[in-house]
């Protein structure tokens, strides 16, 4: 597997809960890279989605502004499109299936993380993953 040496540098402010459901997706997406003749995208296109997450899961754990929804919400939208232009650059396959749940599960914990509650999917109304 390819590892990131981006994550362990920047994940300080992750739980582990979060940093582990975080580090299952890379996995998987680095696993398609090494599997596949003629991957869709490379390791540097995870790398840039790690960092978009990474930024992601910072910003709400570190900010005094958490507590406010509405915050969260335009928060969530940011990283939402910040996705939607990575995974478009490489024909709409960076992002699959598997990797759209884990992603909505990653962004929907990291809410939690922020204490607040989510009962659906957030993302829904921006994502075109």
């Amino acid at each position: 597997m390819i590892l990131s040496n981006f994550s362990t540098e920047n994940d300080k402010q992750m739980t582990s809960e979060i940093l582990e459901k975080k580090e299952y997706l890379l996995h998987w997406m680095y696993d398609f890279i090494e599997d596949d003749d003629e991957p869709a995208y490379l390791a540097s296109d995870v790398l840039e989605c790690d960092k978009v997450l990474t930024k992601f899961i910072n910003t709400l754990s570190e900010s005094a502004t958490k507590s406010d929804y509405a915050w969260v919400v335009c928060q969530v939208e940011a990283v939402v499109k910040a996705l939607n232009v990575l995974n478009a650059k490489h024909a709409n396959q960076l992002i699959e299936t598997d990797q759209r749940e884990d992603i909505c599960a990653l962004i929907a914990l990291v809410i939690q993380n922020a204490g607040h509650g989510v009962e659906q999917d957030i993302t829904e109304q921006w994502r075109e993953w």
